[in-house]
Formats: structure tokens, C-alpha cells, sequence
């Protein structure tokens, strides 16, 4: 679930600054040396071409496939359900991944897809 919410945070900073006119590896630079850097930001950005050699830099073929992590944040929400634990940023993360799980252009990529999908959207 953390990584999940970690990834869709990322993404969509990386969004907002790309579509306000900031260059993606500078804007990468600028959060990999604030308190905002994290795994999704430094290790493995959702943005192609910010790292190489990983799967949002190869049209987000391979590494951990959207629909498993839907998968994934639907057994967090059933045992937050179960054990009564607030989880509303988990809540989020599992509505925007069901949606890209629904959807056959996001399905069978990498959970980075995330940014792809947030980008298509007006």
C-alpha cells in the first residue's frame, strides 16, 4: 500500500512540474535532494526517460504490473476494513489502480503507468 501511494505521489509531481514547464531530470534532481525523495522518486521514477533501464523508460514493460498491484491494495483495504484502521490515502491509491486495471492500455504495464495515466487525463 505505502508504495502504491509513494508511486501516485511521485507521479503526479512529476506531472504538475513537467506541465508547468520544468525539465523531468532537473525536476527528479530538485526532489531526490528534499525531504520528498523516496524509492519511487530517486530509484525507480515513473517518468520515461528520468532513469534508465527500468520499466518507464521501456514503455513500462516488465517490473509489477498495474492489475497485481490493484490486487495488492484491495487485500490492504480488506484488512483495514477487517481491523477497523483508517486507511484513506490506501483507499485512493486502490480507486486510481482499479481504474488503470480496468483500463487495457494500463493493465499489463508497471505500476509507473500511473504517471502515463495522469498525464492522459485534461
Amino acid at each position: 500500500m505505502l508504495l502504491a501511494i509513494e508511486m501516485a505521489g511521485v507521479a503526479e509531481t512529476m506531472n504538475l512540474g513537467i506541465k508547468m514547464g520544468l525539465d523531468p531530470k532537473v525536476l527528479a534532481g530538485i526532489i531526490n535532494t528534499s525531504s520528498g525523495r523516496c524509492w519511487s522518486s530517486d530509484t525507480y521514477n515513473p517518468v520515461p526517460g528520468v532513469i534508465p533501464g527500468i520499466p518507464p523508460s521501456n514503455n513500462y514493460q516488465g517490473g509489477f504490473g498495474s492489475a497485481l498491484m490493484a490486487k495488492d491494495l484491495s487485500l490492504a483495504q480488506n484488512a483495514s476494513t477487517t481491523t477497523q484502521s483508517p486507511t484513506p490515502l490506501g483507499s485512493l491509491a486502490h480507486q486510481i489502480y482499479r481504474m488503470l486495471a480496468q483500463d487495457p492500455r494500463y493493465a499489463t504495464k508497471d505500476f509507473g503507468i500511473v504517471y502515463q495515466f495522469l498525464k492522459d487525463q485534461k
